[in-house]
């Protein structure tokens, strides 16, 4: 037996002393293996009578890729028939499950892909040779996910979908922020639907969530205090900072606008704007700028800004005061902190700061949660959920959107969390496929095909011809 039929035997998970025939014939690009077993003879599989062999029939299933090349199984199955009752049966299939094209390892190799969510349905499909619909049957049977169990640090967040139900815009994700894996999606992100879903949960298990991630939003909070008894809730700090440097944009933006556009005030705020907004090192070494025909670093140019208006200085140092608070304060220190902050903002009274202030005073015992760090000295935040929700847009787009949730459900939380496998399984009769229109009467005309040989079944009188008593 040559190297290539002991290598292919190794690859169909059979023993030598299983093959009565091997043979292997290269064509059109593809590599065909010519098996047939040595026969068994069960048992009758309905009396559990003798049995002999009846005739054979060949089957060809895909097999994954030989040395790179495209590699088809011909498998010549013998069927039986029983000497009592009659009754015929083709002895096990050991390269596929029953019924399917495909063997084994083209199934799991199928069921790998899917778990790397920048794979396309139809990527994967053109790497194994079958089309788009049966590799979305088989992630419909081979993947299945249950509810998960909550965990005890929760992160709630949203991210927007066309999928979205009950006329919300927004699908629902829960993550574990301990152990890092998506734990849930839901259709929408309302009070009702968040309510349906945690009522079927026992209260015992609700009972064991300790810590509580949120962004502000209010259905967010009403849940979590009303089903998380014994847990801390606490607001996503980076969505606070991002309301505070909206309000603070608000100011700079009127600013410039009431300068005339040839102006340096207007130049400043418009292409300098950056220096007030992220931490950098000011003093760069200097360059020339060509507006100001003179070279400067950035601390020049942060300074002239500064010295725009007197309000704008205000504004920059309560924004920057709310940033240290946010970054070096710790939890036992939060609560007077805060409201130092609180004062120092209320006392500004500047216009652009009123609705931040009432956001902060309206949440305040969450954001003041979020200074606590039970888990490697991390603060409470939603930063997992927004990595995830990137994760899960990568996948939208690479699918050019999904319009079907509960396929979507699946494949993402097959992708994200390393806890749900998958099982390949004969039955293929569940689906996620949406229930549609029913389709109108039409006249369905069928040509006339004229069947050729196959040019790669074997040879012999005994391929077509019954075979006399085993």
């Amino acid at each position: 037996m040559s190297d290539i039929n002991h290598f292919i035997i190794a690859s169909l998970n059979l023993k030598p002393d299983q093959i009565k025939s091997l043979d292997t014939v290269k064509k059109d690009g593809t590599l065909f293996v010519k098996i047939q077993l040595v026969p068994s003879y069960p048992e009758c599989d309905w009396c559990g009578g003798p049995v002999k062999t009846k005739e054979y029939k060949t089957l060809h299933i895909r097999h994954s890729p030989v040395a790179g090349t495209p590699c088809t199984i011909v498998w010549k199955s013998t069927r039986y028939v029983c000497k009592d009752c009659g009754k015929t049966f083709s002895e096990p299939n050991p390269f596929g499950p029953d019924g399917f094209n495909q063997s084994f390892t083209v199934l799991e190799s199928i069921a790998k892909a899917l778990h790397n969510p920048n794979n396309t349905v139809k990527q994967i499909a053109c790497d194994h040779n079958v089309s788009p619909t049966l590799v979305q049957a088989y992630a419909d049977s081979f993947i299945h996910v249950p509810r998960i169990t909550l965990p005890v640090n929760l992160g709630i967040d949203e991210i927007h979908s066309d999928m979205a139900k009950y006329g919300g815009s927004y699908l629902c994700v829960f993550v574990d922020n301990e152990r890092r894996y998506v734990a849930e999606i839901l259709p929408d992100r309302s009070m009702r639907t968040l309510s349906r879903y945690l009522d079927n949960i026992p209260m015992e298990e609700r009972n064991r969530v300790r810590y509580v991630t949120i962004d502000m939003w209010k259905s967010y909070r009403d849940t979590a205090y009303r089903y998380f008894r014994n847990a801390r809730v606490s607001v996503d700090p980076f969505h606070v900072i991002k309301h505070l440097t909206d309000c603070f944009e608000s100011l700079r933006k009127s600013i410039m606008k009431q300068a005339p556009e040839d102006s340096p005030v207007y130049y400043l705020l418009k292409h300098w704007h950056k220096l007030l907004l992220s931490d950098y090192n000011l003093d760069n070494k200097p360059r020339y700028n060509s507006y100001f025909k003179r070279r400067m670093n950035y601390r020049d140019l942060y300074e002239m800004i500064l010295a725009i208006s007197p309000q704008l200085r205000e504004a920059y140092e309560l924004k920057e005061l709310y940033r240290s608070f946010n970054r070096s304060c710790s939890f036992e220190n939060a609560p007077a902190m805060f409201e130092t902050v609180l004062q120092a903002f209320e006392e500004s009274d500047l216009p652009c700061y009123e609705e931040f202030v009432k956001t902060i005073k309206n949440w305040r015992t969450e954001i003041i949660n979020s200074f606590e760090r039970p888990y490697e000295n991390r603060k409470q935040s939603n930063a997992l959920c927004e990595s995830f929700n990137q994760k899960l847009r990568i996948l939208i787009n690479v699918s050019y959107g999904f319009a079907n949730f509960d396929r979507f459900r699946a494949r993402a939380l097959y992708c994200l969390n390393d806890a749900v496998f998958y099982s390949i399984t004969s039955n293929l009769k569940r689906t996620n496929k949406r229930e549609g229109r029913k389709r109108g009467p039409y006249k369905k005309v069928r040509p006339l095909l004229v069947k050729e040989p196959d040019p790669y079944e074997f040879d012999g009188p005994e391929d077509s011809e019954k075979v006399s008593d085993a």
